[in-house]
């Protein structure tokens, strides 16, 4: 290497290649791990540790209704690690405009987790909400 003489020292002097390597490489990772999850449009996404196992809830809607006054009907994907997805159709019935609310009880065994999820969804124009979850029996409080 060459040695600079007088001014400041670039850091490619100061620096090993490994080292700049590295600190690009934790760059990297570190904005891959904070970059936020966010729901399709007109979805809603929830996560939720229930008894140690993560529980993913994704409910989605379609974007516009069908003719006169048909019920939207949305989709919830429940999803838990190392178990098969349940897919759930959740009819909603919708009053004009106006928001509108459902309730919707998925059984879990099936993802390993015991117990029902008590969910409360809202609907207002295209876009679908989970507002509440329990965990029942018992009554656990999720949302």
């Amino acid at each position: 290497m060459k040695r600079r003489t007088g001014g400041a020292r670039s850091i490619d002097y100061m620096m090993p290649m490994y080292a700049r390597a590295a600190i690009a490489i934790t760059g990297l990772a570190l904005a891959a791990t904070v970059a936020p999850v966010r729901a399709a449009a007109g979805c809603s996404s929830d996560a939720f540790t229930v008894t140690g196992t993560s529980l993913a809830v994704e409910i989605c809607a379609p974007a516009t209704r069908g003719p006169g006054k048909a019920p939207v009907l949305a989709t919830a994907t429940l999803t838990a690690r190392g178990k098969d997805a349940v897919v759930r159709k959740i009819p909603l019935d919708v009053v004009s405009d106006e928001a509108s609310h459902t309730i919707d009880d998925a059984p879990l065994q099936s993802l390993g987790i015991a117990g029902t999820l008590h969910m409360t969804i809202g609907y207002k124009a295209g876009a679908v909400r989970l507002e509440h979850a329990l965990l029942v029996p018992g009554a656990i409080a999720l949302k």
